[in-house]
């Protein structure tokens, strides 16, 4: 009995120690695990995140469209949404990872479409919930409607020195546009712009076109379409050539008015087209300036390419003249007339003369400035004393009009002719 009880306790003290307390081990395993789990869970605990900006994409547009009916959106474009998940899942997302979509066949009556947004991952859309803040889009219907506007071809820059642009010409010159009614309606014309900066030889180039209102501002639409999404443009360059320029009136100022001068500016103009045309043209008449009835100056700004022919230019700078008439009062004044103002020519030295005025005034009647200089001494009056014979001599002179005046009576002078011995 004593040998099997020593045996015993030799087992008991060769058993290993890993198995000793092994209900504590387990436990503090257990504890550990129980540890690890609450604090990865505070850790990666469910959160939310905003994100912003999200673009909304339209589906079944043709319910609208087909209809012929255009929609514009109003608000809800782009929309915000709130999620919830884990951190780890949600930390990194953003718009890119989510698509927003509204169907355009689902609008109310209120013209509202609903906005439903999903995550693009399956994945991750299992893990996370999706709240949208404003889940309308919001649209205003209108008929479409269907205008020809004519193409206006703008130019850029200056052409090179001594060179002018001739008309431009875009092919088509009418252009189809679509669109909503409200926004057509404004269009008054599309435009082409086209870079002439030192050019010195025809330009030729495809142009994309933009709309235009009559106030010039442009007209920006998506919805737009037209039919012709590229235009030909032409636009000729020339030589310029140097030409004076003529005006003349027509009509007549009122009575007791004339025209006492033209003047205008610029006094010449450059003109461009092809040689053989040009080398022809000497000078630009103008003839059709109206002073019909006027009693005060007429001020006008000419067009002056009404007045080429066609095919042929004007340079901007020669585009206009500016023309003024002076329309002036007629007047009359008298004139006294001395013996002093009248010369006498070719005098015999053996006689002597003796000059007697019995009528000594003229009237003279002309435009105030022009009769205001006028004296005496203006009219050159002369008698040739070859002529005369001895004794009295009654001469009648008369005074011939001036280039902006007329005379009214004549000058009667008596000359005595004596013998110097006498």
């Amino acid at each position: 009995m004593r040998n099997n009880t020593e045996n015993n306790g030799d087992i008991r003290k060769n058993k290993p120690k890993i198995y000793s307390n092994l209900g504590l081990k387990l436990l503090s395993v257990v504890l550990g695990f129980l540890v690890w789990l609450l604090v990865l869970n505070i850790d990666d605990s469910a959160v939310t995140k905003t994100i912003s900006n999200i673009p909304v994409t339209l589906v079944n547009t043709d319910a609208i469209t087909s209809q012929n009916q255009l929609f514009t959106i109003t608000s809800g474009d782009k929309v915000d949404v709130v999620i919830k998940g884990r951190k780890s899942v949600i930390s990194n997302l953003d718009a890119s990872d989510f698509k927003a979509t509204a169907d355009m066949s689902k609008i109310s009556i209120t013209n509202a479409v609903p906005i439903a947004v999903t995550a693009n991952s399956n994945s991750i859309a299992k893990k996370i919930s999706i709240t949208v803040v404003d889940n309308v889009l919001s649209v205003e219907l209108e008929a479409e409607k269907s205008v020809s506007v004519p193409v206006k071809v703008v130019t850029t820059g200056e052409v090179a020195s001594g060179y002018t642009a001739g008309n431009s010409v875009a092919a088509p010159n009418l252009i189809t546009v679509k669109g909503p009614s409200s926004v057509v309606s404004s269009i008054d014309r599309a435009e082409v712009t086209v870079d002439i900066k030192d050019a010195k030889d025809d330009i030729t180039t495809n142009c994309t076109p933009s709309f235009v209102t009559s106030d010039g501002e442009k007209v920006s639409d998506e919805t737009l379409t037209y039919d012709e999404v590229s235009i030909a443009v032409t636009v000729p360059v020339y030589k310029t050539k140097n030409i004076p320029i003529k005006i003349a009136v027509i009509g007549e100022p009122a009575d007791g008015y004339a025209v006492s001068q033209i003047a205008f500016v610029p006094e010449t103009i450059d003109i461009g087209g092809d040689a053989a045309v040009i080398k022809d043209i000497q000078q630009l008449e103008i003839n059709d300036v109206d002073v019909s009835g006027c009693t005060e100056d007429v001020e006008t700004t000419l067009d002056v390419s009404k007045y080429l022919p066609d095919g042929v230019v004007v340079t901007k700078e020669s585009a206009y003249v500016n023309v003024k008439v002076a329309i002036e009062k007629m007047v009359t004044r008298n004139i006294a007339i001395k013996t002093s103002d009248i010369k006498l020519n070719n005098k015999q030295s053996d006689y002597g003369y003796e000059l007697v005025i019995k009528e000594n005034s003229v009237a003279i009647k002309g435009m105030s400035s022009a009769v205001s200089k006028i004296t005496a001494k203006s009219f050159h009056l002369a008698i040739d004393a070859s002529e005369l014979s001895y004794g009295e001599n009654t001469i009648t002179l008369d005074i011939p009009d001036g280039s902006s005046y007329t005379v009214q009576g004549s000058c009667t002078v008596t000359v005595k002719v004596t013998l110097t011995g006498q």
